[in-house]
């Protein structure tokens, strides 16, 4: 089975958390070489491999990162999931007005023909058809 456009934006979630948890790191790494005058020598060059380890690890965060957008990205978006969600907003929703306003909203928070954009798009694009 394929992976799914939700399973890789929860990847891209993930993604975040890490690079949240990375900084985590590198404060800890502020904060011991705000002390580093008053412990052992070696405690300055560990924290030293810290910030080396954190750099490379951010780099591999950012290039994972990269890919799954690039393989999002080139994904074709799903006209039955499209026909599916404007359905499922018209019921919930009502005012179908109210709903593209939404919806072009969604989209604009997407880089232009990125997957995101293009599903909302779409969804506009249904929804103006049965306006």
């Amino acid at each position: 089975m394929a992976i799914t456009p939700l399973q890789l934006n929860s990847l891209i979630t993930e993604a975040r958390k890490a690079r949240q948890a990375l900084d985590k790191v590198l404060d800890y790494a502020d904060l011991i070489s705000k002390y580093a005058k008053d412990l052992p020598d070696e405690v300055g060059k560990l924290e030293s491999g810290i910030r080396d380890c954190a750099s490379e690890i951010e780099r591999q965060i950012e290039e994972i990162r990269y890919h799954i957008y690039t393989v999002l990205n080139g994904m074709s978006v799903d006209p039955d999931e499209v026909k599916n969600a404007a359905d499922k907003l018209l019921l919930y929703q009502g005012d179908i007005s109210q709903i593209i306003e939404w919806v072009e909203e969604q989209k604009k928070g997407h880089e232009e023909n990125s997957y995101w954009w293009r599903y909302w798009q779409a969804v506009s694009e249904v929804l103006r058809k049965r306006k």
